[in-house]
């Protein structure tokens, strides 16, 4: 790869900017992560290249989604309802104040970015379940379109819709993540979905000339980036704007140290994110099954018919196609009778194996210790399912998707799957290298 050399001229004026050439976009990209963004202060939170995962798995390597009753109301806000985790609300109400002192006392100069003297927040926590659950919705609306009149006239009922969702859930996951604890390592989720994170302005986080006039050139962005570390921030270096909190920084614990858990225990690094998160693989089977249900309601209310075609002998060489119109079954008022735990159990972790890229395949040895996990409940607290879908995720935790794998995946555009997903796609550096090397 041929050196890079960066004129005085390229470090005044970025031009990063989505829909530059490869070449162009690889070289500004590589500008602004190397020299621009100042290297002689606080570490910066680097989301693109290196902890693309904060905030969305813990400690073990689970996906995680925040506990909502550990949500808090930010009160410095430009609009209303934004919430944070409360540690992360009470740093930044804190962090504001200290930074309208700053300004009061003429610390700061009021002529630069009002943004960070009067800070306000903008953005903060989003919920990443609406993200998955409009997902889900768009992939039912894919496989009911790609449905031949064969494939239409075969399913005749829950059992049947069942089998054909199920099998094409599985083709799908061999290219595309089915899993909500796969789904959110995919790109789609950030750490504004963690709740540590608040946004400050909303600015184009692919235009590096905004960011470097805006904020990198202000005059009080040094003063910015080093109260952002007293008060347990780290800020976003592609996004200057997003202060994150700074897991498990001495600032940071402060906050944290504040708050107790169920059992009267003073959070720490430690019990951290048991208090605050809660692992998504819980979820993964209720939610599978809920979308097949809810799938077959609706197929059911658009498609009551289907027809039954019968060959009957007329006159000799005259034999007649008779076609009869059949009403569909309802959704049968116990449908677990069909999709039981077993078959469930075993249908996720085939999801999960082929999300894996098949990097572990699914064994008899693997299918029995599933089967014993879920037998045996070893974990009282939780029912024979969770169980074993605990197991499975011990099983497959470790290999998970790179941040660019959605946005890299031709079969996004192909089958129109995952709109939000590529809603503000930001071209890095390293997704670049792979178009040119």
């Amino acid at each position: 790869m041929p050196r890079l050399i960066f004129t005085s001229g390229d470090l005044s004026n970025p031009q990063g900017a989505n829909g530059l050439s490869s070449y162009a976009l690889f070289f500004q990209r590589m500008l602004y992560k190397e020299k621009i963004f100042p290297s002689h202060l606080a570490t910066p939170l680097d989301t693109w290249y290196n902890k693309q995962y904060y905030g969305i798995v813990d400690q073990r390597q689970s996906t995680i989604i925040v506990n909502p009753g550990e949500l808090k109301p930010i009160k410095s806000t430009i609009v209303t309802n934004l919430l944070a985790l409360g540690f992360v609300a009470d740093a930044f109400e804190d962090f504001v104040a200290h930074m309208k002192k700053a300004a009061i006392v003429g610390m700061l100069n009021q002529s630069g970015n009002e943004a960070l003297f009067n800070m306000k927040a903008k953005r903060a926590y989003m919920n990443p379940s609406a993200v998955y659950n409009a997902y889900l919705q768009e992939v039912y609306n894919t496989f009911i379109r790609g449905l031949s009149k064969k494939d239409l006239n075969n399913i005749i009922d829950y059992n049947t819709f069942a089998a054909k969702f199920m099998e094409y859930l599985l083709f799908l996951s061999k290219v595309l993540p089915v899993t909500k604890t796969n789904y959110l390592l995919s790109g789609v989720c950030s750490s504004i979905n963690s709740g540590l994170t608040i946004a400050i302005a909303n600015g184009p986080a692919d235009n590096d000339a905004y960011k470097y006039e805006k904020f990198i050139a202000d005059p009080n962005f040094d003063f910015y980036l080093r109260s952002a570390t007293k008060f347990g921030f780290t800020v976003n270096k592609n996004m200057p704007w997003l202060l994150t909190a700074d897991l498990f920084s001495d600032a940071i614990l402060g906050y944290i140290t504040r708050y107790v858990n169920t059992a009267g225990n003073t959070i720490n690094a430690v019990n951290f994110f048991d208090t605050f998160y809660n692992p998504t693989y819980p979820e993964d089977i209720p939610a599978l099954e809920q979308l097949i249900i809810n799938g077959y309601k609706n197929f059911v209310s658009t498609n009551p018919i289907y027809q039954v075609e019968t060959f009957r002998l007329g006159q000799p060489g005259c034999d007649m196609v008779h076609v009869e119109n059949q009403h569909r079954s309802p959704l049968p008022s116990n449908p677990g009778n069909i999709l039981t735990d077993k078959k469930m159990l075993y249908f996720y972790a085939q999801l999960r194996s082929a999300e894996a890229k098949n990097a572990l395949p699914i064994t008899p040895k693997i299918r029995q210790e599933i089967k014993d996990v879920y037998l045996l409940q070893p974990n009282k607290d939780i029912n024979p399912l969770q169980n074993a879908a605990a197991y499975i995720n011990l099983l497959y935790r470790d290999y998970i998707y790179s941040v660019d794998y959605i946005f890299l995946s031709d079969i996004l555009s192909q089958k129109n799957l995952d709109n939000q997903a590529r809603t503000g796609t930001i071209s890095t550096a390293g997704a670049v290298i792979q178009q040119l090397y």
